[in-house]
């Protein structure tokens, strides 16, 4: 995966409703700085779905953003969690996955570990 590619696809499909830099801004959607392997629905200043809120209870990935998870949410937001308030219709290319996936994985001060 390429970090670069991903800031790319961050910026053509996703920027124009979210931000990603440290203390960014909320806007039709969440600030996404740290958000791989932080706990789903984690920013206080965002309202979330009841979708979202309802996944973030989910013992079976502890309520967390994991690379598995995130790369199902983008392959078809609305398929993976139902009710979701995103309109964002899904990236189809693995590969833009990949690499969207590997950039936001950079927006951290810590980045996760890898799989």
């Amino acid at each position: 995966a390429s970090v670069d590619a991903g800031k790319t696809v961050a910026q053509r499909q996703c920027a124009s409703c979210h931000s990603f830099d440290k203390g960014g801004r909320n806007a039709v959607g969440p600030n996404l700085w740290n958000v791989m392997a932080a706990q789903k629905g984690r920013n206080e200043t965002f309202k979330y779905s009841q979708a979202l809120q309802a996944s973030a209870k989910q013992a079976g990935d502890d309520g967390k953003w994991t690379y598995e998870n995130v790369n199902a949410f983008l392959v078809n937001p609305k398929a993976y969690m139902n009710g979701t308030l995103m309109a964002f219709a899904g990236l189809r290319s693995a590969q833009d996955r990949a690499n969207l996936i590997a950039y936001l994985r950079g927006q951290s001060d810590a980045p996760a570990p890898l799989p």
